[in-house]
């Protein structure tokens, strides 16, 4: 026992030992069985499961979405594999490469395996083109023996074609064997495959044979028939199935290779020879342009630079993650959930994902914002999910208990925030109101949302108060109302939507905060408690809707109940859903198996929405400490059944080995995000609905943290120095500035400075209107800002002075102002109501 937990420690930490090449390029070793892999370019993608090279599904794009999977369990789908390989070397018999783990080199844009078979060096290698559908699969076998051997090599590929969304089975393609016997291809001229054309072309070694069937009478897979079969091979003229088989002979001498590289794709059937011809000639160069694309966007995109390379890395790995997980769709590359799996277009995943985008790429984002419009109906409902399905492209739109509704002001509101785009956001904004009309049709008469579905989920039917429905409107219409101030539209409306707001907050507290359980819980129905503890009762804390003392024992509560250090917090807890089918109204096993899925599985906006729960109650070294142990690469593959992974869903059965800490969908395009929008929130900003707000952070050993921010439509470095947890001063532009929150009369700002330390002015730390300016003059602070009409304004200062006295439009009013004195330094705290749209001035003199 004892020597078994020490190899594995060594395989374990063995993976992250990495040249500064492959740290530059992304690389990834493994030399222990990586459980699942999912790795693509725009137009096709392969899963790939156990470290064993042998593809279990391709993903084609292009024309349609159409998949190459003849899976029959969707949970059990690593069982089925769509290839085989079969070696003959030297006198030794014939064998087909079993299923067991090969050394793994890997990327998000490509990966490699490795083994070493009598005395042979097998290296595979997929790797895709940026501009064409195609994915290049490299079989490299090197004669490492002292003597010349001659090498068969088998290949076989299924070629049967699964449809978008209906998953309709076809196998009934034209196939064809060009006289040169390099391309193999098959016609499906359907318009559900959108008349696609499958090719396998052999750009390396010319294959000896290639075969489209074989008799099945007499053999029971085309696998046995190579095992039993002498040359020359021959198709079947029987019926049979159809099938890409190609078969290689060539003598090595000691050390040489044979170079098998084959394109497989899928393209329109009357452009084929142009697809095939351009990529068989430029497939090199088109594999570099996709890797130079993608570390050009991640590992030199310098968004995020902490120094410490766990964290690095991961940034780096993360930002590939978004811009690999972007596919071709009806004659556009648009982000989509993942390389292999869910061939759709999903507005949440776009909108969460752009939450964190939002910081460093505004051109993303307003893309994403455009297509969702153009997408969207004549009354301006926005989609929820946009795919291929049998004939024609299908758009299901989002209805009144969708949570897209919310997410898009969210998004929109940050956009705004982060561009000062004001135009673009006009155009969005009757889309923005529709989608808060549609969402207010679920509000109860007991003020609180309701909606069908347990928590976040999309499956369920019974209808209840639910408090992640209920925080997501709150915010969604204060993020309205700010967008409408800065557009100066609607304004008339925005007390009745601010009273609205401050109701579904107040009544979330007091009708769904339990002191029984130390949480926001849920109604299944009306009168009913659910007793389940959620995740999605975590983002009213981050979103700062909870007083401190329930915010810290929500908080603790969801620690003591759900989460689990080695990989993450419970999606729901207990995990019992698989007993409340009938009850909840779900559909077979959709749930999920105990631990797994919905019914507890580790997803990633739940290790999301915890750190920034944590974030805001001002845990910030238990966030770090979480985000490392649980979302950096590091702590990923070095926890149970480890490896490299933005996942969509992590298995938590610690009661099961074989299962604990595996993964699901290992590339997840929102996995990445959220990821990238918790170092944001950890080290520079908050969630603030009114302004850019700077809230820094150091880790304890980091000397200086660094990254990217957009600001009013401007690209600015941002720097983190200093010693301890106060701030001490904060430069825009080289010039001291009192104010955390970012004033809208400083215009292209390039370079934010924040120094940590002894503050010797008052700084402006948070305002819940817009801040258009802030100046200390003598002794005294000037504060301007705007809102509307009947606003209630919350703005807090701190200051090394005490403060003497206040002003409001130059009127002495101390009753606006509560202070507290804490170690010398003093908080200050101002409320009042806006009297207009028109700029308040504050005024707060010091006594120094």
């Amino acid at each position: 026992m004892i020597i078994r937990k020490s190899l594995i420690l060594i395989l374990l930490f063995s993976i992250i030992i990495l040249s500064e090449d492959e740290t530059n390029s992304l690389k990834i070793k493994s030399s222990y069985e990586v459980g699942q892999i999912e790795v693509g370019g725009p137009y096709v993608g392969i899963e790939i499961h156990k470290s064993f090279p042998m593809i279990n599904r391709i993903s084609f794009y292009y024309p349609v979405a159409n998949s190459i999977d003849i899976s029959e369990d969707y949970w059990k789908r690593e069982n089925y594999r769509i290839m085989s390989m079969g070696l003959k070397i030297g006198n030794e018999p014939k064998f087909i490469l079993e299923e067991e783990a090969w050394k793994v080199l890997q990327t998000p844009y490509d990966v490699e395996f490795h083994k070493n078979i009598f005395n042979s060096e097998i290296k595979i290698k997929y790797e895709f083109l940026k501009t064409k559908p195609a994915v290049a699969a490299d079989f490299i076998i090197t004669n490492n023996s002292d003597s010349s051997k001659t090498y068969e090599v088998y290949l076989r590929f299924e070629t049967i074609l699964r449809t978008s969304h209906t998953y309709d089975l076809f196998d009934s393609g034209i196939s064809r064997i060009s006289d040169d016997k390099k391309l193999l291809t098959v016609e499906y001229d359907f318009l559900q495959t959108g008349n696609s054309k499958i090719f396998f072309y052999n750009v390396g070694e010319q294959p000896e044979y290639t075969l489209l069937n074989i008799d099945m009478e007499n053999f029971a897979n085309p696998d046995e028939y190579w095992l039993k079969s002498n040359q020359p091979y021959e198709s079947s003229t029987k019926n049979s199935n159809s099938y890409a088989i190609f078969i290689y002979s060539k003598e090595l001498q000691p050390g040489e290779s044979m170079n098998i590289t084959q394109l497989i794709g899928s393209t329109k059937i009357d452009e084929s020879k142009e697809v095939i011809d351009y990529s068989s000639k430029n497939y090199k160069k088109e594999i570099d342009d996709y890797k130079n694309y993608i570390l050009t966007n991640s590992v030199n995109k310098e968004v995020i630079k902490t120094g410490d390379p766990k964290f690095d890395f991961t940034t780096d790995w993360a930002l590939a993650v978004l811009k690999t997980n972007a596919h071709y769709i009806d004659s556009i590359i648009a982000p989509m959930p993942a390389q292999a799996q869910y061939n759709f277009y999903f507005t949440h995943d776009v909108l969460v994902t752009d939450l964190a985008a939002v910081n460093f790429d505004l051109e993303r984002v307003k893309n994403d914002l455009e297509f969702i419009m153009s997408l969207a109906n004549e009354e301006y409902v926005i989609p929820h999910a946009y795919y291929w399905k049998d004939t024609e492209y299908k758009t299901e739109f989002a209805d009144h208990d969708n949570w897209n509704n919310f997410w898009l002001n969210i998004v929109t509101a940050s956009y705004l925030r982060s561009s000062d785009d004001k135009s673009f956001v006009e155009k969005l904004y009757p889309y923005l109101t529709k989608s808060i009309e549609t969402a207010l049709l679920t509000i109860g008469e007991d003020s609180l949302m309701w909606s069908f579905r347990p928590d976040w989920w999309d499956i369920g039917k019974l209808y209840g108060p639910k408090v992640y429905m209920t925080a997501l409107a709150a915010r969604t219409i204060e993020d309205y109302i700010f967008i409408s101030t800065k557009l100066g539209l609607n304004i008339d409306e925005l007390g009745k939507y601010e009273k609205l707001a401050t109701g579904l907050k107040e009544n979330m507290v007091q009708k769904l905060w339990s002191d029984e359980y130390k949480f926001l819980m849920n109604y299944y129905e009306p009168g009913k408690l659910d007793p389940h503890y959620y995740i999605g009762s975590l983002v009213p804390a981050y979103m700062g809707m909870l007083d401190h003392q329930k915010t810290t024992e929500l908080v603790k509560t969801a620690k003591n109940n759900m989460v689990d250090e080695k990989v993450g917090i419970y999606n729901a807890f207990p995990m019992d859903f698989q007993t409340l089918g009938d009850y909840l109204k779900f559909s077979g096993n959709e749930a999920g198996d105990v631990y797994y899925y919905f019914n507890g599985g580790i997803w990633p906006q739940g290790n999301a929405w915890y750190t920034l729960a944590l974030i805001r109650n001002g845990q910030k070294d238990e966030a770090l400490k979480f985000i490392k142990n649980v979302m950096t690469l590091d702590g990923l593959m070095n926890g149970p059944n480890g490896q490299p992974a933005m996942y969509e869903v992590r298995n938590g059965n610690k009661n099961d080995p074989s299962e604990y800490g595996k993964v699901d969908k290992p590339q997840f395009l929102w996995a990445g995000a959220w990821y990238l929008n918790c170092l944001y929130n950890l080290l520079f900003i908050n969630n603030d609905s009114w302004n850019i707000t700077f809230d820094p952070y150091l880790p304890e050993g980091i000397k200086t943290v660094s990254g990217t921010l957009n600001i009013a439509g401007n690209k600015a470095n941002i720097e983190v120095s200093g010693i301890g947890e106060e701030v001490g001063s904060v430069y825009y532009d080289s010039v001291f500035y009192p104010s955390l929150v970012y004033p809208s009369e400083l215009k292209k700002i390039e370079k934010v400075q924040i120094n940590l330390g002894e503050a010797k002015f008052p700084i402006v730390s948070a305002s819940n209107s817009v801040l258009n300016s802030a100046e200390i003059a003598d002794d005294k602070l000037v504060i301007k800002i705007s809102a509307f009409n009947g606003h209630k304004n919350k703005t807090e200062i701190i200051s090394p002075w005490k403060p003497e006295s206040i002003q409001l439009n130059s009127v002495t009013r101390a009753d606006l102002i509560t202070v507290e004195s804490d170690n010398g330094s003093f908080k200050i705290q101002i409320e009042f109501k806006h009297n207009s749209t028109s700029e308040e001035v504050i005024m707060v003199k010091f006594k120094r």
